[in-house]
């Protein structure tokens, strides 16, 4: 009995089950009469594609605060795997932690945060790419302690697979020593649109530290100098971009950027590039521009002769741009000095300037070029120039006829306007001024008109000698009748009146 009953009391005992805390934020749903599933609240305001794995909350408002750790956690209780989260332009003041969740993207960009709560990624073990730009970030509230990974007396594991970390458009003016630690993985770092002016010991401390840094945006930072030793340590950095600050001279830092590949200087106010202020030898950089810089007005000889492997050059759209030297690519061969080197540019882009001409020898593979742009240049047509149309135009008609527009010249007077490819179709004959500054392409035209003018001239002083001598039967006189009737008639000498 004893045992009986006890295998009923066992039997008729309630099992106690837990609610998990994110069953709130789900709901039932069905399409098209099929049994209905639990679906999250979250994929009802925002969108969800299980597909690529994408939770998607762009414009989406969804107050100050990130949602909490229980909304998030139902999209993995409805089986939705969120492996990209993009709550831009959300009206996000606040990042308040994450669950463990698998995702690798995550973007918070054009909000308005202004706090991020400690180890608020640390739950985030797969995160790669983190976008924090376009918000109200200041020096003081992005702390190290933001990107903290799990941490115990015994284990350390920082954001150990965050690759990209984007910081543009905040209101940073310095960064934390240590704001890096957590992120042994860092490859690319962006702080464009924060108004620096100068990148002072911490922040060069916290940049120089990443020893895996391969890309870096400084641009419209305003700043006046680079630190001379800030890419010192990052030995793999390839991409750096400097456009739109104040800088006056080539930085001296990039002496130790050995490994760059591609470089802008856009927008700086350098007012020329010189020996003296040349670009430093970067053997592997293959990509240069220097465009819209408005005090740009000389590139000299030397000045590009350390980049060894330039394939593509932009030197655009720069209105005091008037001097470029015929040998600011040359360069001595490290085997032989007396012979010459010039880099296997491809893509020249050289449109927008006040350039008037062009050395032939500035680049000597010009006929194996993919693109070749001298557009809207004050070209000179002169004996100077005769090789544009000679060679170069051809190979531009040749590769890139979409670009043959806008080639004029501006001098002489007399040619100004005249497209230079109509120039070269007619196998026009460009010549130079004389000694006397005057231009002998106009001699046939000023001796036809001599010949022309003496040709006339020779009958018309006749026609005059005639009317003087009155030898044309008076034909240019201005006689009577009377006067006109006598012409024909011979007065009688004395002797034969009588």
């Amino acid at each position: 009995m004893n045992g009986s009953s006890n295998t009923t009391d066992a039997s008729t005992t309630p099992t106690t089950t837990t609610t998990p805390a994110w069953m709130p934020y789900v709901e039932e749903a069905s399409k098209n009469g099929s049994p209905s599933t639990l679906t999250s609240k979250l994929c009802t305001n925002c969108t969800c594609d299980a597909d690529t794995g994408t939770f998607d909350c762009t414009m989406k408002e969804i107050g100050p605060n990130t949602y909490s750790p229980e909304a998030w956690q139902s999209l993995n209780g409805t089986g939705f795997v969120a492996k990209r989260l993009l709550l831009v332009s959300a009206g996000l003041k606040h990042v308040t932690s994450f669950p463990p969740m698998n995702v690798t993207l995550l973007d918070l960009s054009h909000n308005e945060i202004v706090t991020i709560a400690p180890s608020c990624f640390y739950n985030l073990t797969e995160l790669e790419i983190l976008d924090l730009s376009h918000n109200l970030l200041t020096t003081e509230a992005l702390t190290p302690e933001i990107f903290e990974g799990h941490y115990s007396p015994t284990t350390y594991k920082p954001l150990e697979k965050l690759r990209v970390l984007r910081l543009g458009a905040n209101q940073l003016h310095s960064l934390n020593a240590d704001l890096f630690e957590n992120m042994p993985a860092l490859q690319e770092l962006s702080l464009e649109l924060n108004t620096f002016k100068v990148i002072d010991h911490q922040s060069e401390v916290a940049i120089a530290g990443i020893a895996g840094l391969v890309s870096l945006d400084l641009s419209y930072m305003e700043l006046e100098a680079i630190p001379k030793y800030l890419l010192h340590t990052p030995r793999g950095l390839r991409y750096l971009n400097l456009t739109g600050n104040l800088l006056t001279e080539i930085p001296e830092a990039l002496i130790y950027a050995v490994g760059l590949q591609w470089l802008s200087l856009d927008e700086n106010p350098i007012p020329s590039i010189v020996l003296g202020n040349e670009f430093p030898p970067l053997k592997n950089l293959t990509y240069l521009s220097l465009s819209y810089m408005t005090e740009l007005k000389m590139i000299g000889r030397g000045a590009f002769r350390g980049l060894e492997s330039l394939e593509e050059i932009h030197i655009t759209n720069n209105p005091h741009l008037s001097y470029l030297h015929g040998q600011a690519f040359v360069r001595n061969d490290t085997d032989n000095p007396d012979r010459y080197d010039w880099p296997p540019v491809k893509r020249f882009y050289m449109h927008n300037n006040n350039i008037s001409y062009l050395d032939a020898q500035l680049l000597v593979q010009w006929d194996s070029m993919e693109v070749v742009d001298i557009r809207v240049n004050p070209w000179a047509c002169d004996c100077s120039n005769r090789w544009l149309l000679l060679t170069l135009l051809p190979i531009i008609e040749r590769t890139t006829p979409a670009i043959l527009n806008n080639i004029e010249c501006s001098s002489p007077k007399q040619m100004a306007g005249q497209s230079m490819i109509d120039l070269e179709h007619k196998h026009f004959h460009m010549r130079c001024p004389d000694a006397a500054g005057n231009n002998p392409s106009n001699d046939g035209a000023l001796l036809m008109g001599l010949l022309i003018g003496v040709l006339i001239a020779i009958p018309f002083t006749a026609a005059i000698w005639c009317v003087y001598r009155r030898g044309c039967f008076g034909l240019f006189g201005r006689s009577s009748p009377a006067a006109y009737s006598r012409a024909f008639y011979s007065r009688t000498t004395l002797n034969e009146e009588f």
